[in-house]
């Protein structure tokens, strides 16, 4: 990790941040979000090792179902969509599904090696552009969030897969989201709020549940916990100071203790007393089968 950085360039870095929280900005990103800050938040993301591990075994469930037509949903910037790729067999499609035209003409551009394997789409899951089981495998990282109705989602991902395929989920339970601070009230408030900016921040503990009533079957959820030590990551990908605006606009916090948490994450950052996260990402994985139970492969 890099060392932390002065209170001036942290605050520097985060105000060329977008105006508005990533948390919501991700929800629509053509119309009310920063196609540029949510492909960096994303690459950011990708470079974690906690992220990369998790996004390589995703890749390898995918693989070893060994699939003819694959879908990820919700592709962003294309940043997986080359790496998927190649734990493929080079006979296998790969389309990749997403709301945002910018975020789309970004992904063109990365998986312009795999062009002949891979299709970009513009779609969006709660009406996804393709016929009842379509697709041999699925997946789907950290989009379920910020859908207000995660479970119409996961049908439609259910109704495009066949019978004996496969679905590979990742999201985020932001109820287990903290923040080092002296004054566990503020810390209190700020994960909540935090939280509540998603449209579905509890959705990680929620997805097993959902998966079975959508009649999914052979579902296995692991729990994965991060924990961030770098206020610099920690700042981007939390938002941190956009996070602590908008609190203080919508009456959650006084003005007055903007700068004294900022200040407080600074001289934590350079004792090494920092920590943020130790948030809970479920990776619910399953085969849907057909009202019959049988699947069409093995």
């Amino acid at each position: 990790m890099s060392s932390p950085h002065s209170s001036s360039e942290f605050a520097g870095k985060q105000l060329k941040q977008a105006r508005q929280s990533l948390a919501r900005g991700f929800q629509d990103v053509d119309t009310s979000g920063d196609p540029n800050t949510c492909r960096r938040c994303l690459d950011l993301l990708s470079r974690i090792p906690f992220f990369y591990a998790v996004k390589e075994e995703s890749f390898g469930i995918i693989a070893n179902s060994n699939p003819e037509m694959v879908l990820d949903a919700g592709c962003g910037a294309g940043i997986d969509l080359v790496s998927l790729a190649a734990y493929l067999s080079a006979h296998s499609q790969i389309i990749g599904l997403d709301a945002s035209q910018s975020l789309l003409a970004l992904a063109a551009g990365r998986t312009s090696s795999i062009k002949e394997q891979c299709l970009l789409v513009r779609g969006n899951i709660m009406q996804i552009p393709f016929k009842d089981g379509v697709f041999d495998a699925c997946r789907i990282d950290r989009v379920l969030q910020h859908l207000r109705e995660p479970q119409k989602g996961i049908r439609e991902l259910a109704r495009v897969i066949h019978p004996g395929g496969t679905l590979v989920a990742f999201d985020n339970d932001w109820d287990t989201f903290s923040i080092s601070l002296d004054n566990q009230d503020i810390a209190a408030r700020l994960s909540r709020f935090w939280r509540d900016s998603f449209a579905s921040g509890r959705i990680g503990r929620e997805l097993p549940g959902i998966f079975q009533n959508c009649g999914l079957t052979d579902i296995h959820a692991e729990p994965h916990t991060l924990t961030l030590t770098d206020l610099s990551a920690a700042g981007q990908i939390f938002d941190l100071l956009v996070l602590l605006d908008r609190m203080v606009q919508a009456g959650v916090l006084a003005p007055a203790y903007r700068g004294t948490i900022q200040e407080e994450l600074h001289l934590r950052a350079q004792e090494g007393t920092f920590s943020s996260g130790r948030f809970k990402e479920f990776r619910p994985r399953c085969r849907f089968y057909s009202g019959e139970g049988t699947p069409r492969r093995s």
